[in-house]
């Protein structure tokens, strides 16, 4: 049997130095080409994502002086904008976030050993899935918080579109750009949204750095933040906000797909639903609604400016929408991933029932 094989060859390894048992024991995963291939594709990704993260950095402090042009143009237009003054109550919210996120680290950690696989996590690895399972649970109180100040900000105005549940037109986030009406507490919900943004990139930075997928979620959070940033300063909220709303709705979903997977009173069933259910959301809303409802208007409105309104925007408006192009494309590579990932859990779980 398997068990039999696996106490022989830990009999005959005995007195052997660790490493030398490493080599034995990855030399079948390397006869079949199991184990060099995952690390070639990991280590050509990370090229990629390093590389990528670079050049937007680049390009966005190459242009990041064209806002002033959009401020220069907004006072000779008797147009609203904010200054770079607006964004320390986002600094605040910023450091809110971290103290919310390890202070729940600390008074959560006792609950999630309850309830975390006995058998799948032990030791070292135990106590840093702790730390990943308190961070999913924050993560689906903080978004479903910030879902429901969404929708309450933006319910009832005409360009929450019914592909969000409004009644509103996609259209209309961008309609007259830029001359656009204020709407109640949209400035606090945004400057909320650039403080968690915030608090992900230098969560990500400063102690993440060791991570498997540093610089995939580096160019994840340069993306988010400076999207953020760029359209709160160019007076875009009105579509960010949309932007944002269909955002977060993944998050809730996919950290509770993650938490009910690695928890020990799961079942099959519930399970599945979840995984399908967080597929769904993520194709629906981040590979549907995103394209069609905000960057088709994005580029609809870029080639319908007037000539003076151009030459203010073409670099700012150009930029956000190869990042929101970028964005997307991140987009897709994480659904596949996670549809694999999902398929994989499901057979070999469904195996071991079996067996």
């Amino acid at each position: 049997s398997d068990v039999y094989k696996r106490q022989v060859s830990t009999q005959s390894t005995w007195g052997m130095s660790k490493k030398s048992q490493r080599e034995i024991s990855e030399e079948p995963a390397k006869e079949n080409g199991l184990h060099s291939k995952p690390k070639k594709d990991h280590a050509s990704m990370k090229i990629v994502f390093k590389s990528l993260s670079i050049i937007v950095i680049c390009v966005i402090l190459g242009i990041w002086s064209e806002i002033s042009r959009f401020y220069s143009f907004s006072q000779a237009h008797g147009l609203r904008y904010w200054s770079y003054k607006e964004f320390f109550p986002a600094v605040i919210a910023m450091l809110l976030i971290f103290f919310y996120r390890y202070s729940a680290e600390y008074l959560l950690r006792g609950w999630i050993d309850k309830i975390l696989d006995n058998v799948k996590y032990k030791g070292e690895e135990r106590a840093s899935h702790i730390k990943r399972m308190t961070k999913w649970v924050c993560d689906i109180i903080f978004y479903t918080l910030t879902t429901l100040f969404g929708y309450w900000v933006l319910w009832g105005t005409k360009y929450l579109p019914a592909e969000l549940g409004g009644s509103g037109k996609c259209s209309a986030s961008l309609e007259s750009y830029p001359f656009q009406e204020d709407t109640p507490y949209i400035r606090e919900y945004y400057l909320l949204q650039i403080g968690n943004h915030m608090f992900a990139f230098f969560d990500n930075l400063l102690f993440k750095r060791g991570e498997r997928n540093f610089y995939e979620m580096m160019l994840h959070h340069i993306l988010a933040l400076s999207l953020t940033m760029m359209s709160f300063q160019l007076n875009l909220v009105h579509v960010g906000s949309i932007v944002l709303i269909i955002h977060d709705p993944g998050d809730i979903f996919l950290c509770i797909s993650r938490f009910y997977s690695d928890s020990k009173c799961k079942k099959m069933s519930v399970l599945i639903c979840i995984f399908i259910l967080n597929l769904f959301v993520w194709i629906y809303l981040r590979l549907y609604v995103f394209p069609s409802c905000v960057i088709f208007y994005f580029f609809k409105t870029y080639f319908s400016f007037t000539p003076e309104a151009f030459s203010v925007f073409r670099f700012t408006v150009g930029l956000i929408i190869a990042k929101q192009v970028l964005l997307i494309s991140m987009h897709i590579y994480w659904v596949i991933i996670m549809g694999q990932r999902a398929f994989s859990t499901l057979v070999r779980k469904k195996k071991i029932r079996t067996t």
